[in-house]
């Protein structure tokens, strides 16, 4: 998830990357970004975020992972077809049980992925 994290934090700051690497986890020395295309101040920023991440407060990736898996939680024909029964259950419309079910999944997912 590391890895992850990083990509998504160098996208986020708007700094071109190919990828990272990450050598031994508690020495970030053997922590390398591959830049694609960076210029010289972009490279400075990204030896900055690197230097003082921290993945535990890294909210932004949560928030983004839960964002992302909700989606395509809501894309299933399954889910679909759960919330077109569940509006008919509630007499309500297919687009509030939608919405109300993405902030109950975004939430349990939160929880169950709570970082480090």
């Amino acid at each position: 998830m590391l890895v992850a994290q990083l990509v998504s934090l160098f996208r986020r700051a708007g700094i071109p990357i190919h990828g990272v690497s990450i050598g031994d986890l508690d020495d970030r020395t053997t922590w390398k970004v591959d830049y694609k295309g960076a210029t010289d101040a972009q490279q400075a920023a990204g030896a900055e975020l690197l230097a003082t991440f921290d993945p535990a407060t890294d909210t932004d990736y949560l928030e983004e992972r839960a964002e992302a898996e909700a989606t395509a939680f809501l894309k299933k024909p399954s889910t679909q077809s759960f919330l077109v029964v569940m509006a008919g259950f509630f007499d309500a419309q297919v687009v509030d049980v939608q919405e109300n079910l993405k902030v109950a999944y975004k939430q349990a997912y939160k929880d169950e992925h709570s970082l480090p």
